[in-house]
């Protein structure tokens, strides 16, 4: 969730493409299901909603602009998804509150962040994604510094393919 890379150009930290994976992983998944049930099958949208309240996990990860710490977030999560005899069309936001203990022993970070994505294809061959990841920092170390990434791809869904376009920006500020 929280995960940065080193940037080699720049020697800034920039997250990783977890989010390209994720989303190249979601259409592959629905791809595979219509393919198992023949695709008619599902003439009509089949729509699909999951919710999460006051869900927590713990984890091992890079704080954005902070460095690697353990973080614990508690959040609430919803996911809708549509799937027709061709294609799916899936979004979901995910919003909550981090504690991380920073490992470099500068002490706890907290905060406030949201998650959200959205997923395409009317073919189940082709498809696009967007991902957006904001954040601040309230209290600890790195007070008052925030964060926001913005990702998308378009292309062939197939594992291992390539995207026609694909970018990550991640900036803090």
């Amino acid at each position: 969730m929280f995960l940065c890379i080193e940037d080699a150009r720049s020697n800034v930290k920039e997250p990783h493409m977890r989010a390209m994976r994720r989303a190249i992983a979601v259409a592959a998944l629905t791809v595979a299901a219509l393919a198992m049930t023949g695709g008619t099958a599902w003439a009509q949208a089949q729509p699909s909603t999951t919710t999460e309240h006051h869900a927590t996990e713990t984890f091992h990860d890079e704080l954005p602009c902070g460095g690697p710490a353990t973080i614990t977030i508690t959040y609430n999560a919803v996911e809708h998804t549509t799937t027709t005899a061709t294609g799916f069309h899936e979004t979901s936001t995910e919003t909550g509150t981090f504690s991380a203990v920073l490992d470099d022993g500068s002490g706890t970070a907290t905060g406030k962040f949201t998650m959200w994505d959205g997923f395409n294809s009317a073919d189940g061959v082709n498809g696009e994604g967007t991902f957006t990841f904001s954040g601040h920092v309230s209290t600890g170390p790195g007070a008052g510094t925030n964060w926001h990434e913005t990702a998308h791809f378009t292309g062939p869904l197939a594992e291992g393919s390539n995207p026609k376009v694909a970018f990550d920006r991640f900036r803090c500020f």
